[in-house]
């Protein structure tokens, strides 16, 4: 597609630029060109064909569509504009239009964001749609508005698995001594370590390297995001131990959402809406795809007790409930209705 060959242009253009030295200059305004299309910047740092990336680019072409070709945007896949910080201060400062980012990582620029985090706080998809399609997903995407971002809409990444080369998980005690990757969240690190890991937070555009390198055992995903980024080819144990829920949010520079005006606003409200349950209907179908590649591709897969591993991040439990004991309490509620 056009939007696609526009943007691996445009991103050969950046490097080009940053490798001679020579600075990118962004202005405070989308770009318009001569025939009055206004092209907007997406990014994200996961791979294009996986159910994010795909649904950037059908969002792309609902507002494409919708507009009548006022507003193109361009999407760029796997870090492109950088890792998911660099998008989430591109969107502040209004140096990139929208973004797509875990919700584990705003939880860095707001505490109550961590607690969605919690391991085992989401009991099925069901239980997360009630929770990220209702009242409580719109309140996160309303606090956006307190660290000078707007709030689009949450997607789905999926239950994350844990993966390693060094030998099937069945058990906690399998897990110890793992140099893990996670993401950079103290939930997520807290919750590793207390169960005897190596927990090492690193932005996931450097991890695959450091599996190949040897320099870690594994990492935790969703299993479309291990199909799609090839963790088989340094991976050869999955455990679907199910430990976390993870979301991804649609971020947009306010800037942006300001100069679309009323009309347009509603239009691309309207689009994102509609593509919040594709996606969750695409990412379901793509897991449930993705174990069964994961197989062809030679990984063993197990299934530990997941209550060992609760049992032994208790303490934390604790600490949690302490912190978030109201978020925690409205989640569980609706597991149970």
């Amino acid at each position: 597609m056009k939007r696609k060959a526009a943007a691996i242009a445009c991103a050969v253009t950046i490097l080009s630029l940053a490798l001679s030295g020579v600075g990118i200059a962004h202005d405070n305004k989308p770009q318009q060109n001569p025939e009055g299309t206004i092209t907007l910047r997406m990014a994200q740092t996961s791979a294009a064909d996986g159910a994010i990336g795909i649904s950037m680019d059908e969002f792309a072409d609902r507002i494409y569509q919708a507009t009548n070709g006022r507003y193109q945007i361009q999407t760029y896949h796997n870090g492109q504009l950088g890792g998911e910080v660099d998008t989430i201060e591109g969107c502040q400062m209004n140096t990139i239009d929208i973004a797509v980012v875990n919700q584990s990582t705003l939880g860095n620029f707001m505490k109550d964001f961590q607690a969605l985090d919690i391991p085992f706080l989401f009991n099925s998809p069901e239980h997360a749609d009630k929770v990220f399609l209702g009242d409580i997903g719109q309140s996160y995407l309303g606090k956006l508005d307190e660290i000078n971002l707007k709030g689009l809409g949450i997607w789905e990444s999926g239950f994350r698995n844990l993966t390693n080369s060094k030998h099937p998980v069945n058990s906690v005690d399998d897990v110890h001594g793992l140099k893990i990757r996670t993401m950079e969240n103290q939930i997520h690190i807290a919750f590793w370590k207390k169960l005897g890991a190596d927990a090492t937070p690193m932005s996931w555009g450097e991890a695959y390297t450091a599996l190949q390198q040897g320099a870690l055992d594994g990492q935790e995903n969703p299993c479309t995001v291990i199909d799609k980024n090839n963790v088989a080819q340094v991976n050869k144990y999955l455990a679907l131990t199910q430990h976390a829920y993870s979301t991804v949010f649609i971020i947009m520079s306010p800037a942006t959402w300001d100069s679309l005006g009323e009309e347009y606003q509603k239009i691309f409200m309207d689009c994102m809406n509609e593509e919040n349950l594709k996606e969750r209907e695409r990412s379901r179908q793509m897991d449930q795809e993705a174990i069964g590649h994961l197989k062809e591709q030679g990984m063993e897969i197990t299934e530990p007790d997941k209550q060992q591993f609760r049992d032994a991040a208790a303490d934390l439990y604790t600490d949690w409930q302490a912190k978030y004991g109201d978020t925690i309490a409205k989640i569980q509620a609706l597991g149970t209705q």
